[in-house]
Order: C-alpha cells, then structure tokens, then sequence
C-alpha cells in the first residue's frame, strides 16, 4: 500500500517535470506537524509529516494548486516504551487544495488555502474508514529567494480538516513547511 502512494507521487513530480507548457512555476516541499485528531473518539495529540507539490496551472496565474499526502499519530508512538497490545490511532489523508499567496513585506508573506480532503480513519483498531471532507489552512512564510527565481521559502501555520460523512473524523494542526520553487 505505500508503494502505491510512493509511486503515484513520483508520477506527479515526473509529469509536472515534463509539462511545462501547462504548469507554472512547480515546487515540492514538506512539513512536520504536531496538533490533534478525532473520529468518534475524544481528540488525541499527534505527531505527523506531509509531502506536497504545488504548481499554478496555465489558466490561472493567482491560484496554486497543492496535491499533498499527510499522515499524523498518535504522540505516544514516537515515544519509547513496552508497545506489547497497544494501539496508537492515527489518521492519513491526501489533499487537493487552492493557495493565494500574499506577499506584505517582501520576503515575508501570508499564505492561504482550502480544499478537498480524502481521509482514512484510523482512531480506533477496528475502525478503518476513508471519507470525503475539507480543509483550510494559513501560513506566515519567509522567502529566501529573490524574485521569480528557483530558492527555498519557510513557514509556520495552522491548518484544519473535517470529513462529512460515517466517523466525521476531524483534524487540527500547526506545521512548520518547507518548499522548493523549481
């Protein structure tokens, strides 16, 4: 099952390499997050990494698109201990969002997004269930680059995910992102 998601974003980074004409400006980038997760349970602390690409399509020039795998556990998990008949919830999601950035003062910008969000609940062990939803999200960012060139930018927000349907399984997290502008 994770080579199937290893691959299909290897073919996204591979497409987005070689159509050109039709993608502006790509980056790839990733974060670490540490916030909360819920489905019917109460919400737990998790731990969690994503990677994205993002790139602005040839019709729109203000809106970047963001394809982005996630993936956040329960805290506990990453701690040393006897993990003899334990089980540690956590939640994967992938993620079709739109950003409008905002630069205020340059190198320093806002940035802003929602979508759509497929997710797999995993709160409890007998539950695994994937469910539709949405997510918002903002970031305060730092640009190392100088403008409209290849570079790094940082930056640390807040992002938020709810399903609508079966576990109504939700997410609340503050990340700290990394992304490369090709």
């Amino acid at each position: 099952m994770k080579s199937k998601y290893f691959h299909a974003i290897i073919f996204v980074i591979l497409i987005s390499n070689f159509a050109h004409g039709q993608i502006q400006s790509p980056s790839a980038g990733g974060s670490l997050h540490l916030g909360n997760i819920s489905g019917n349970s109460p919400s737990v602390t998790s731990l969690g990494a994503s990677v994205f690409i993002d790139f602005f399509p040839w019709f729109e020039n203000d809106v970047s698109f963001r394809v982005s795998y996630s993936y956040s556990q329960k805290v506990e998990y990453f701690l040393p201990e006897n993990r003899t008949g334990r089980y540690y919830p956590f939640i994967k999601f992938l993620s079709l969002r739109g950003f409008i950035r905002q630069d205020f003062s340059y190198p320093f910008y806002l940035e802003e997004g929602a979508g759509l969000i497929y997710l797999n609940d995993r709160t409890f062990g007998d539950v695994n269930v994937w469910e539709i939803g949405t997510s918002f999200a903002a970031m305060i960012g730092y640009d190392f680059r100088k403008v409209n060139t290849n570079g790094f930018s940082i930056g640390l927000g807040i992002d938020y995910g709810i399903t609508f349907t079966k576990t109504t399984a939700s997410y609340s997290i503050f990340f700290l992102q990394s992304q490369y502008y090709f």
